[in-house]
């Protein structure tokens, strides 16, 4: 996607997010159901965060080094 698409307004995802975080914390769910979607929503953000870090770190004028057209190959 280029980012002119836009599949939910910004209040779904913030309602998304509020139901989401309901179901980890406050919901009569077993344990082991709450931590898992606690862990994976955690770990979403996470991977987000950090991926989001990397693509910032990243210098666009440093494109791949491709060699020339008359460099032998073998």
């Amino acid at each position: 996607m280029n980012g002119d698409t836009l599949l939910a307004s910004r209040w779904d995802a913030a309602f998304d997010l509020a139901r989401f975080l309901y179901v980890g914390f406050f919901s009569d769910l077993p344990a082991w159901v709450r931590y898992t979607v606690l862990g994976l929503g955690g770990s979403t953000a996470a991977y987000s965060l950090l991926s989001r870090l990397r693509n910032r770190s990243v210098d666009p004028d440093a494109g791949e080094t491709v060699p020339e057209s008359e460099t032998p190959v073998r």
